[in-house]
């Protein structure tokens, strides 16, 4: 066989690997060629808002006031106190009931403080997802507007490292940690809280 031919039978698998090594250094150090400018603003221009890690996710949502926008993003597999403590505060927020987020998976919501049930929106899947609301564009059905740009992803442990992004009018306001990430955002488009919990 001469080496033509065998460098034509061994180049699929070459540009395999290279692709596959390309995905895999992507995931290891989090790069992001793809990303709008705005999901990738640097965490240390993040709103200088309270970091409120230290309360529990009940505790953290109930010193919320009403009509606060509250974003919640996961990042990988939060803890299993953690998650019941979601799936128990999220009608705070105005999800349903019947919204029962997977453990490990990628979830994101969108609501506002003691906004009816089902009126806040929400993503959940294997793989990433992802909320986008506009300038003005109502929060899933809670009567309350965006006042500015409000970008929310999250990567659940599926993909191997985890992601939670909330950006707020172009700026980042996710601690980004391994658990769910909260920003409460007023309704001049600041972010005025946020935590995460493991």
């Amino acid at each position: 066989m001469s080496f033509g031919a065998r460098l034509a039978a061994v180049a699929p698998w070459i540009l395999l690997a290279v692709i596959v090594l390309g995905l895999a250094a992507f995931q290891l150090f989090d790069i992001v060629p793809w990303a709008r400018p705005e999901l990738l603003a640097s965490p240390e221009n993040a709103h200088h808002s309270a970091d409120n890690s230290t309360c529990s996710l009940r505790e953290f949502l109930n010193s919320n006031p009403a009509g606060s926008i509250v974003v919640l993003a996961v990042n990988g597999r939060p803890s299993t106190r953690t998650w019941h403590e979601l799936y128990g505060g999220m009608v705070r927020v105005g999800a349903q009931r019947e919204i029962i987020p997977v453990r490990g998976a990628s979830f994101i919501l969108v609501g506002a403080m003691d906004a009816r049930l089902g009126s806040a929106v929400s993503r959940m899947g294997v793989q990433e997802v992802e909320i986008e609301l506009e300038k003005g564009q109502e929060a899933g059905s809670t009567g309350i507007m965006a006042p500015c740009g409000i970008v929310a992803r999250s990567i659940g442990d599926a993909e191997g490292i985890g992601r939670a992004i909330i950006s707020v009018g172009g700026v980042w306001c996710s601690l980004n940690k391994r658990g769910v990430n909260v920003a409460v955002i007023d309704e001049s488009g600041h972010c005025v809280s946020r935590a995460h919990f493991r």
